[in-house]
Protein backbone atom coordinates (compact mmCIF):
# COMPACT_ATOMS: atom_id res chain seq x y z
CA UNK A 1 0.00 0.00 0.00
CA UNK A 2 1.40 3.35 -1.06
CA UNK A 3 0.29 6.54 0.67
CA UNK A 4 1.20 9.95 -0.67
CA UNK A 5 0.91 13.20 1.26
CA UNK A 6 1.05 16.73 -0.09
CA UNK A 7 2.08 19.36 2.40
CA UNK A 8 -0.43 22.19 2.65
CA UNK A 9 1.35 25.52 2.45
CA UNK A 10 -0.76 28.24 4.04
CA UNK A 11 0.38 31.45 5.69
CA UNK A 12 -0.74 34.99 6.46
CA UNK A 13 1.27 38.15 5.87
CA UNK A 14 0.55 41.66 7.12
CA UNK A 15 1.49 44.17 4.42
CA UNK A 16 1.32 47.95 4.65
CA UNK A 17 -0.24 49.38 1.50
CA UNK A 18 -1.18 53.05 1.10
CA UNK A 19 -0.56 53.69 4.79
CA UNK A 20 -2.88 50.88 5.90
CA UNK A 21 -1.90 47.49 7.31
CA UNK A 22 -3.70 44.74 5.41
CA UNK A 23 -3.85 41.00 5.97
CA UNK A 24 -3.17 38.71 3.00
CA UNK A 25 -3.84 34.96 3.27
CA UNK A 26 -1.78 32.80 0.91
CA UNK A 27 -2.56 29.15 0.17
CA UNK A 28 -0.74 26.92 -2.27
CA UNK A 29 -3.15 25.25 -4.67
CA UNK A 30 -1.65 21.78 -5.18
CA UNK A 31 -4.38 20.82 -7.67
CA UNK A 32 -3.65 23.70 -10.06
CA UNK A 33 0.13 23.33 -10.35
CA UNK A 34 3.46 23.72 -8.61
CA UNK A 35 3.55 27.52 -8.50
CA UNK A 36 -0.09 28.50 -7.98
CA UNK A 37 -1.18 30.39 -4.88
CA UNK A 38 -4.70 31.49 -4.01
CA UNK A 39 -4.71 34.80 -2.12
CA UNK A 40 -7.47 36.58 -0.26
CA UNK A 41 -7.74 39.88 1.56
CA UNK A 42 -10.41 42.38 2.57
CA UNK A 43 -11.23 45.69 0.92
CA UNK A 44 -12.07 48.90 2.79
CA UNK A 45 -15.66 47.74 3.37
CA UNK A 46 -14.69 44.31 4.65
CA UNK A 47 -15.63 42.45 1.45
CA UNK A 48 -13.31 39.57 0.61
CA UNK A 49 -11.15 39.85 -2.49
CA UNK A 50 -9.90 36.63 -4.07
CA UNK A 51 -7.15 36.36 -6.67
CA UNK A 52 -4.49 33.95 -7.81
CA UNK A 53 -0.74 34.32 -8.29
CA UNK A 54 0.68 31.97 -10.92
CA UNK A 55 4.35 31.56 -11.82
CA UNK A 56 5.03 30.60 -15.43
CA UNK A 57 8.36 30.99 -17.23
CA UNK A 58 9.89 32.61 -14.13
CA UNK A 59 7.26 35.40 -14.22
CA UNK A 60 4.46 35.85 -11.69
CA UNK A 61 1.01 36.77 -12.97
CA UNK A 62 -1.98 37.99 -10.98
CA UNK A 63 -5.33 36.65 -12.21
CA UNK A 64 -8.86 36.90 -10.89
CA UNK A 65 -12.44 36.28 -11.91
CA UNK A 66 -13.50 39.40 -10.00
CA UNK A 67 -12.50 43.01 -10.37
CA UNK A 68 -9.38 43.71 -8.30
CA UNK A 69 -8.77 47.25 -7.01
CA UNK A 70 -5.72 49.21 -8.13
CA UNK A 71 -4.14 49.15 -4.66
CA UNK A 72 -3.70 45.39 -5.14
CA UNK A 73 -2.49 45.42 -8.75
CA UNK A 74 -0.19 48.41 -8.17
CA UNK A 75 1.53 46.52 -5.33
CA UNK A 76 1.86 43.18 -7.11
CA UNK A 77 5.65 43.09 -6.71
CA UNK A 78 5.33 43.59 -2.95
CA UNK A 79 2.76 40.78 -2.75
CA UNK A 80 5.09 38.47 -4.70
CA UNK A 81 8.03 39.34 -2.43
CA UNK A 82 5.95 38.50 0.65
CA UNK A 83 4.80 35.27 -1.02
CA UNK A 84 8.36 34.15 -1.69
CA UNK A 85 9.46 34.99 1.86
CA UNK A 86 6.48 33.10 3.27
CA UNK A 87 7.29 30.01 1.22
CA UNK A 88 10.89 30.05 2.43
CA UNK A 89 9.83 30.30 6.08
CA UNK A 90 7.31 27.43 5.82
Amino acid sequence: MHTSFNKIVHFTRLIKINGRLREFNYRKNNNAGNYVFDVDTADDRGNRLFFRLIKENNEWELTSKMSIPEWVTDNQELLITELEEGVLSN
